[in-house]
């Protein structure tokens, strides 16, 4: 498992966007997925950012603990 996320500024046709990037899982590998985000000159666009890179945090924090609970249920059941 690899956790991962940022942000990225990039731009299209002369104008600069914003893009948060995460990880995910893809035919038993990793990939580098963007979101759009909205325009570097949107007042939105950092709030909006700092939230998704918040909402992917939780979800990876919460998969590694699933992870966690059940390795740690393998290892009891193995040495019973």
């Amino acid at each position: 498992m690899q956790i991962g996320c940022g942000l990225r500024v990039m731009r299209v046709k002369g104008r600069r966007y914003i893009y948060v990037w995460h990880y995910e899982l893809s035919d038993g590998g990793r990939r580098q997925v963007y979101e759009y985000i909205g325009s570097v000159d949107d007042p939105e666009s950092g709030r909006k950012a700092a939230d998704a890179m918040e909402e992917y945090v939780q979800k990876a924090i919460d998969e590694a603990r699933r992870r966690l609970q059940s390795d740690k249920a393998k290892a009891m059941a193995a040495v019973r």
